[in-house]
């Protein structure tokens, strides 16, 4: 089966913190790089769809996002640090990969979100 896992800024990570508590949390930071991810209330809707069938919920730098950008950019497929935070989730999940289950036999997809600005 799929493990889904859920990218979102540092500065909004409203699902994470939602999905934590158990219940609709209202987060607050700064505003984020990541303006189409800077959401500071999640939609009950999405809250509820994610909460049963996402696996983790990870949150990103605005560094890491810039990184994500630049990395898609190099393979010809330019986007903002928005539309490229799956690919910035999955370099910074380095670490954790083992528990998203990922090894060199792994497939990956990871949605590009939007285009250049």
């Amino acid at each position: 089966e799929p493990v889904i896992t859920v990218v979102e800024p540092e500065a909004a990570p409203c699902l994470k913190e939602s999905i934590a508590a158990g219940r609709m949390v209202t987060t607050s930071g700064p505003v984020s790089e990541m303006g189409r991810l800077d959401c500071k209330e999640a939609s009950l809707i999405a809250l509820k769809g994610l909460a049963r069938d996402a696996d983790f919920f990870a949150t990103i730098s605005e560094g890491e996002g810039f990184t994500g950008a630049e990395l898609a950019a190099g393979v010809g497929m330019e986007s903002t640090p928005s539309g490229a935070a799956g690919v910035a989730g999955l370099l910074a999940s380095a670490p954790h990969q083992a528990v998203l289950g990922l090894d060199a036999r792994a497939s990956v997809l990871v949605i590009l979100s939007e285009g250049p600005e």
